[in-house]
C-alpha cells in the first residue's frame, strides 16, 4: 500500500509542475512538443521565465498602463493563463495605451474531434479528450495574430528589463516632442498676431 501511495504522490507532483496545470491529464507529451503559448514567448524573449501555475500571479513587473512593444501580455482564459507577445500598442491622443496587437501560439477554441484527428492523425477519442484537458487549442504549435485587443482584457504585464527602460525612454521622447510641437505652434500663433 505504501508503494502505491508513493507512486500516486510522485505522479501528482511531477504533473503539478506542468504548464498546462491539468494534474489528471498527463500532459508531458504535449509539453514536449513545445506548442504552448509560453514556448512561443520564450522563443521571442529568451529571458522569459517558464512559470508554473503558482508562479503566474507574481509574473508581473510593469503596470498594464505602461505596456509597450516587446512586452508579454498575460491573460486568464477559463482555467488557464495565456501569454502573448506584444507587437504593437495603440494609444489615444494623450499617449495612453488603449489596445494592443499580439502574436501568440495556442490561442483559440479546443479542436473538434475531426480537427484533432486531421492534424494529429489520431482517431482515439480518449487522446482527443486528454488533449482538450491539457489546454490544446486549434492553434497549438501555430503562430497566430490578434489585433486591437482592449487593454481592459489584459490581466498583467511582464516586461524584459531592457524593453521596459527603452519604453520609458521612448515615451519620454514622445512626450518631449509633443511639448515642443505645442510650444512651436504657440510661437507661430503669437508671431502672426504681431
Amino acid at each position: 500500500m505504501k508503494v502505491f501511495a508513493i507512486i500516486v504522490l510522485a505522479a501528482l507532483l511531477s504533473a503539478a509542475d506542468t504548464c498546462c496545470y491539468a494534474v489528471s491529464c498527463n500532459c508531458g507529451d504535449w509539453i514536449g512538443k513545445h506548442g504552448y503559448c509560453v514556448d512561443y514567448v520564450k522563443e521571442r524573449i529568451p529571458s522569459f521565465p517558464l512559470p508554473t501555475k503558482d508562479d503566474m500571479p507574481a509574473l508581473k513587473n510593469t503596470g498594464i498602463a505602461d505596456i509597450t512593444e516587446g512586452d508579454v501580455a498575460i491573460f486568464t482564459i477559463k482555467n488557464f493563463w495565456h501569454v502573448a507577445y506584444v507587437e504593437k500598442v495603440h494609444r489615444d491622443q494623450l499617449g495612453g495605451a488603449t489596445a494592443i496587437d499580439v502574436s501568440e501560439m495556442n490561442f483559440g477554441d479546443s479542436p473538434t474531434f475531426h480537427e484533432f484527428n486531421a492534424k494529429w492523425l489520431s482517431g482515439s477519442k480518449d487522446e482527443w479528450n486528454r488533449a482538450v484537458c491539457c489546454g490544446i487549442t486549434e492553434n497549438y504549435d501555430r503562430v497566430s495574430r490578434r489585433e486591437w485587443i482592449p487593454l481592459s482584457t489584459v490581466k498583467q504585464v511582464w516586461s524584459p528589463d531592457d524593453a521596459a527602460s527603452e519604453a520609458r525612454h521612448r515615451r519620454f521622447s514622445e512626450a518631449l516632442s509633443r511639448i515642443k510641437e505645442v510650444v512651436n505652434r504657440f510661437i507661430d500663433f503669437t508671431d502672426r498676431d504681431l
